[in-house]
């Protein structure tokens, strides 16, 4: 995003000879981009919902879109709640960085205007959660501005979020009914006795 600003004076002035004037001046044009806007920084991953105990593929993708080339580039990634990373599941532009630590960060190649660096990485739950498992990446990049020399960015991707389920369900609290089974006949229901087919109808029966 480029925003443009340009000078525009307006004057009046005396002549010797008495003549007023009203004149208009406009400066040069410059523009000021905004990296914020140019530098595009998205996570996401290849699922919404996981089991505890399984894993999730999340992608960081930073696109260059300035004019500027961006140097000096660095990501770290925020330890999600409830969920680990998966040592040497870094991945950067398809080659693998077995050891890349997100937590700490690692260097990320230069960029140049247009080009695109795409980090991968996998997380795994740990347990079921209320909550959804967060997290977020940090980019930091440094630019070659021509009036103040280097600067250096820090900005962060969108949150992204999953949710985690169990795996199984606890049926240790489960009740247990039992029904005694007559299968030599078939016999119906009556009067207020209330069972199935094949139930013995001297009993109650829980159906």
């Amino acid at each position: 995003m480029r925003i443009p600003n340009q000078l525009n004076v307006t004057y009046g002035a005396v002549l010797p000879n008495g003549r007023r004037i009203s004149e208009r001046a406009e400066s040069n044009a410059v523009s000021t981009e905004i990296l914020t806007y140019s530098v595009l920084k998205e996570i996401r991953s290849d699922k919404t919902i996981v089991r505890a105990g399984e894993s999730a593929h999340n992608t960081v993708t930073v696109t260059n879109r300035s004019a500027a080339k961006l140097f000096g580039n660095y990501l770290t990634i925020l330890q999600p709640n409830d969920a680990n990373f998966v040592a040497g599941s870094v991945k950067i532009n398809g080659v693998a960085q077995p050891a890349y630590a997100p937590i700490a960060g690692f260097a990320l190649p230069d960029l140049a205007p247009g080009e695109t660096a795409i980090i991968e990485y996998e997380i795994k739950a740990v347990k079921p959660t209320e909550a959804p498992v967060t997290h977020f990446a940090t980019v930091r990049y440094t630019v070659a501005d021509p009036v103040r020399g280097n600067v250096n960015y820090a900005e962060n991707t969108n949150t992204l979020s999953l949710n985690v389920i169990a795996d199984i369900i606890d049926n240790s609290n489960l009740t247990v009914i039992r029904m005694p089974v007559d299968y030599g006949s078939i016999v119906s229901c009556e009067d207020s006795c209330c069972c199935c087919d094949y139930c013995n109808c001297r009993d109650w029966c829980d159906c």
